[in-house]
C-alpha cells in the first residue's frame, strides 16, 4: 500500500491533545487506516466522472432511494441531514465506506451505503464535491455566537481545544481531503455529530482528534460553535464539474 504522510496540522494537534480520552480508535480491517483514508479514496475516484452519479443521486436505484430525497436536489441538506455540496470527494467516500462497514452508525445511511458498489460511492463523492450550493443554514440552537466564533477562530486551550479553523481552514471550507468543510453546515447536524463523537456512534476520526475535542466541549460550547459555523458562507465546489 502506498505510504501517506499525516498532515502537519493533525500531527501538531495529536501532540497537543495527548491528554484526551484513552480509548483506542476502532478500525475496520476492510478500510484504509484513518490517517490517510480520505486521500486514498480521492485517488481511487479521480478517473470516475461525477455525472455518472446523477441518476443515482436524483432518482435512486432499485431498493436504494435517491440521495436527493433526504439531502436535497442541490445537496444542501436541512435540519439534521447534512449539507454535502462542496465537501471533498475523499471525505464523502470515506464516510460512505464507514457507514457500509458499521464504523459510523446511522441505520438509514448504512442501508444505502452497503448496497452501493465501490464505483458508485466514488462517483457520488465526486458528484457532491463538484456542487456549489448557496447556504440556507442559520443559527437555531440558541448558542452563544461570540463564544462559537472564539472556539472556531482561536480555540480554548484552557480546556485543551484547538481552533476549528486550524484543521478545517481559515474560512471553514475544509483542507484537502481529510478535513471537511464546516461552514454553512446545519447546526443541528453539527451538534449531533459532536455528540456522536462522545457517545461512540462516530469513531472514524484521524488520530482520534474529534473524539478528544468533542469530549472537552461542554453542551453549551457544542451549541455555540454549531450555530456560529452555520452563519458562515458556503464553500465553493471542491472539484470542477465534468
Amino acid at each position: 500500500m502506498k505510504a501517506h504522510a499525516v498532515k502537519p496540522a493533525a500531527a501538531l494537534l495529536a501532540a497537543g491533545l495527548a491528554a484526551g480520552p484513552a480509548a483506542a480508535q476502532v478500525l475496520d480491517e476492510d478500510l484504509p487506516d484513518e490517517s490517510y483514508a480520505a486521500e486514498i479514496y480521492a485517488e481511487r475516484g479521480a478517473g470516475i466522472a461525477p455525472e455518472r452519479a446523477r441518476t443515482l443521486a436524483e432518482k435512486g436505484r432499485g431498493e436504494i432511494w435517491a440521495c436527493a430525497s433526504c439531502h436535497g436536489i442541490d445537496g444542501g441538506g436541512g435540519g439534521n441531514v447534512p449539507r454535502l455540496a462542496g465537501l471533498s470527494s475523499g471525505y464523502i467516500a470515506k464516510q460512505l465506506n464507514a457507514y457500509a462497514e458499521g464504523v459510523r452508525l446511522n441505520d438509514n445511511m448504512q442501508y444505502v451505503a452497503e448496497r452501493l458498489t465501490d464505483d458508485e460511492k466514488l462517483a457520488l463523492a465526486r458528484y457532491y464535491a463538484s456542487m456549489e450550493t448557496p447556504s440556507e443554514a442559520e443559527a437555531e440552537l440558541e448558542g452563544d455566537l461570540r463564544r462559537g466564533r472564539e472556539l472556531a477562530v482561536n480555540g480554548d486551550w484552557n480546556i485543551g481545544v484547538p481552533s476549528c479553523f486550524s484543521c478545517h481552514g481559515s474560512s471553514g471550507w475544509g483542507v484537502e481531503q481529510a478535513f471537511p468543510g464546516l461552514a454553512a453546515q446545519h447546526p443541528s447536524y453539527t451538534y449531533t455529530q459532536l455528540a456522536a463523537w462522545v457517545d461512540g456512534r462516530r469513531k472514524n476520526s484521524p488520530l482520534m482528534l474529534m473524539q478528544q475535542v468533542a469530549h472537552a466541549l461542554s453542551d453549551a460550547d457544542k451549541r455555540a460553535v454549531s450555530d456560529y459555523l452555520a452563519t458562515l458562507p458556503a464553500p465553493p465546489a471542491q472539484e470542477l464539474p465534468q
